[in-house]
C-alpha cells in the first residue's frame, strides 16, 4: 500500500498539479473495497474552484484518463465526490510476496539512520505489595508499544519507574516493627509486607496516632536515618526478586529500574528553581504551585515537613530523563485517573521553561474489572496477577485436555495459551475503554481472543508442512481468481500501514484487531479455496500467500507479546 500510495501521490501532483501536503492528509482507503484500494475526497477543492466536490472527481478523472498511468494503477473513476484508484493485484501480489517471504521477520520492520528516542515509562509498581490485576495494563500496553516502536527504527528506552518512596514506606517500616518478623518476610516477602501494610490500616482505624508514626519513619528515610535505610533498601531488594519473576514470565524487559528513589537527590535544585522562578508559594504550612489561571488546581510540591511528594520527584525524574536521553518522546504508560496528575505535571514543567515538554505525553487507559469490586490496595481486596495468569494456564490446560487429550506437551502449550489470553484480551480494546475479564470469552478458541490468533498460526502452518516441492526465488502470477485471495492479499499489504498508526497513535488495539482480521481471512480462503490440490497455475500463489500469512501474523504476536505454539 505504501507503494501505490505513493505512486497515486506522483500521478496526482504530476498530472493534477496538487499539493503533496495535502494529498498526504487526504487520501485514504475505501470503507468499501469493491470502490478501491485508495481514494481522495474532493471536498477540499470546492471553494477554490466553486464546484460542488462530485463534479470535481468527474474532472480529475477525466483529465487522468488522458494519460498513460502507471502499471501499478489498475484503474481510476469518480463516485460521488471520490476519487478512487484500484491496484494492479498481479503486480501487487508478484511484488508483496516475493518481499514478505525474501524478508522474513523482517517484513515492514524500519531501518533508521538517524533514529529518533522514545522513553517509555509503565509498570511502575509500588515495592511492598504485589501485582494486582490492575498493573497488567500499563505493564502489557508499555512493553507492546515499546516492541513497535523498535520495529519501526525508534531508539527505545524503557523504564520502570518503581513507586519506592513516599508515605506508604513509613507505614510498612512502621508496621513490621510493630507486628513483623525476619522470617516471614524471607520466605514469602511481598505476601508478608502486604499483610503488613493492610494491617497497619486496620490498627489505624483504632489508633490514629499511627499515622503521625508513619509519616514520623518516612521524614527518618529522607533524613538517612540508618535503620530506616536499612529496612528501606531490604524491603525494596526482595520486592525486586519476586517483581522481575513475573516480569520474566510475560517477556517484559526494561533498560532501566529507576525508582522514585533515584531522583531524590535532584529534588533541592529543582526547589531552588521553583523559587527563583517565582513559582513556588506557601499554603498551609505545604510548598504549591498554583495552577489555578489553568484551571488545574493546585499543585502539592512539598509537605509541611519538607518531605517530596509523587509531583516533585516526578518533575525532577522528566528533567533528568531528558537531560540524560534528549528524547523526541516520553510516554507515561498510567491510568485514566491520573489524568489530573500529568497535566499539572506538563504545566509546572512549562512555567519551569522546560521546552522539551510537548514531546511529553500520557498515554491513559482504562480500568481492569474482574467480576470483583473496585481494587484497593489498603483493604487487601485485590486480585492477583500472579493468580490470573495460574488460573488462566489451568484453564486452558482443561480445555486442551477436552479437545485434544493425546497432544504432546500439554502442560507448555496450555502455558502458552493461557498467557496469551490473558495478554491478548488486554490489548484487544482501545485504551480509552475499560477492560472486563470474562474466562469463557478470552479462552473461546472460535472468538476474538489469543487463543484464536494461535490456532490460526498452527493451522497455516500445518499446510506447510504438507507441501514438498521447492521454494523459487520468483514468485510469477498469472491470475488472481477469488475476492478470498484478492482480500487477503490486501490484508498483507495493510501491515506496514498499521504498524505505523499504531505507533503515531500509541494505541495496541489497531495491532491487535488487524491481526485477528487477517486470521479471519486466512480462514475465509482457506474455506473457499483449495490450496494443496488446486491446479498448477493456482497451487504456488496460494502457497506463497499462505507462507506470507505465517510470517507476518508470526510478527504481529511478537509485537503483542502473545507467546507462539507449533501443535494446538
Amino acid at each position: 500500500m505504501c507503494k501505490f500510495k505513493t505512486i497515486v501521490q506522483e500521478t496526482l501532483i504530476q498530472y493534477l498539479q496538487l499539493d503533496q501536503d495535502v494529498l498526504e492528509e487526504l487520501l485514504e482507503k475505501p470503507q468499501n473495497p469493491e470502490h478501491g484500494h485508495l481514494s481522495l475526497p474532493c471536498f477540499a477543492w470546492a471553494k477554490t474552484l466553486k464546484k460542488a466536490p462530485n463534479l470535481i472527481a468527474q474532472e480529475f478523472c477525466e483529465k487522468l484518463k488522458k494519460h498513460n498511468l502507471s502499471s501499478y494503477i489498475d484503474s481510476v473513476n469518480a463516485l460521488g465526490p471520490y476519487l478512487n484508484f484500484k491496484q494492479n493485484q498481479i503486480l501487487l501480489g508478484q511484488e508483496l510476496l516475493q518481499t514478505i517471504i525474501n524478508e522474513g521477520d523482517l517484513f515492514a520492520k524500519k531501518s533508521l539512520d538517524a533514529p529518533p528516542t522514545v522513553v517509555l515509562e509503565f509498570s511502575s509498581p509500588n515495592i511492598a505489595k504485589p501485582l494486582s490485576i490492575g498493573h497488567l495494563r500499563t505493564t502489557n500496553i508499555g512493553a507492546c508499544l515499546a516492541r513497535v516502536f523498535k520495529h519501526q527504527g525508534w531508539n527505545v528506552i524503557r523504564i520502570n519507574h518503581l513507586g519506592d518512596w513516599g508515605t506508604q514506606f513509613g507505614k510498612v517500616m512502621l508496621a513490621f516493627r510493630l507486628w513483623g518478623n525476619a522470617e516471614d518476610l524471607e520466605k514469602h516477602p511481598i505476601d508478608t509486607l502486604y499483610k503488613l501494610y493492610v494491617k497497619f490500616h486496620e490498627e489505624e482505624k483504632k489508633d490514629p496516632s499511627l499515622a503521625d508514626q508513619a509519616r514520623e519513619w518516612f521524614a527518618k528515610l529522607e533524613q538517612n536515618d540508618e535503620t530506616a535505610k536499612e529496612l528501606w533498601q531490604w524491603f525494596k531488594d526482595i520486592s525486586l526478586k519476586e517483581l522481575n519473576t513475573i516480569y520474566q514470565e510475560l517477556g517484559v524487559e526494561f533498560d532501566h529500574v529507576w525508582g522514585e528513589s533515584f531522583y531524590v537527590d535532584m529534588l533541592d535544585e529543582l526547589i531552588v528553581d521553583l523559587k527563583q522562578k517565582n513559582l513556588l508559594k506557601d499554603s498551609q504550612d505545604a510548598k504549591i504551585v498554583d495552577l489555578k489561571d489553568y484551571k488545574l488546581g493546585v499543585s502539592v510540591i512539598q509537605k509541611k515537613d519538607e518531605s517530596s511528594l509523587y509531583m516533585t520527584r516526578d518533575l525532577a525524574a522528566a528533567q533528568y530523563r531528558y537531560q540524560q536521553f534528549h528524547f523526541d518522546e516520553m510516554l507515561y504508560v498510567v491510568g485514566n485517573p491520573q489524568k489530573l496528575h500529568f497535566q499539572q505535571l506538563f504545566k509546572v514543567l512549562e512555567l519551569l521553561g522546560c521546552d522539551f515538554v510537548d514531546r511529553c505525553h500520557h498515554v491513559a487507559y482504562g480500568h481492569v474489572d474482574f467480576g470483583h469490586e473496585k481494587m484497593s490496595t489498603r483493604k487487601g481486596n485485590i486480585v492477583l496477577l500472579k493468580e490470573v495468569i495460574a488460573q488462566a494456564k489451568d484453564r486452558a490446560l482443561s480445555i486442551i485436555e477436552e479437545k485434544n487429550a493425546t497432544l504432546n506437551n500439554k502442560q507448555a502449550i496450555a502455558n502458552a495459551v493461557g498467557l496469551g489470553a490473558v495478554l491478548f484480551a488486554d490489548l484487544n480494546a482501545k485504551l480509552a475503554r475499560d477492560v472486563k475479564f470474562t474466562w469463557d470469552e478470552i479462552l473461546n478458541f472460535e472468538g476474538e481472543t489469543g487463543p484464536y490468533l494461535q490456532y490460526g498460526l498452527v493451522r497455516a502452518k500445518s499446510v506447510l508442512e504438507k507441501y514438498e516441492g521447492q521454494w523459487s526465488d520468483k514468485i510469477k502470477i498469472d491470475s488472481i481468481e477469488t475476492v478470498e485471495e484478492r482480500s487477503l492479499l490486501q490484508s498483507l499489504n495493510d501491515y506496514p500501514q498499521i504498524l505505523g498508526k499504531t505507533l503515531k497513535e500509541k494505541e495496541p488495539f489497531y495491532l491487535s484487531h488487524y491481526a485477528l482480521e487477517l486470521v479471519k481471512q486466512f480462514n475465509r480462503f482457506y474455506a473457499k479455496c483449495r490450496v494443496l490440490d488446486a491446479p498448477e497455475h493456482q497451487k504456488y500463489f496460494r502457497l506463497c500467500l499462505v507462507k506470507s500469512l505465517t510470517i507476518v501474523l508470526e510478527s504481529s504476536l511478537k509485537l503483542l507479546g502473545v507467546p507462539r505454539v507449533e501443535k494446538m
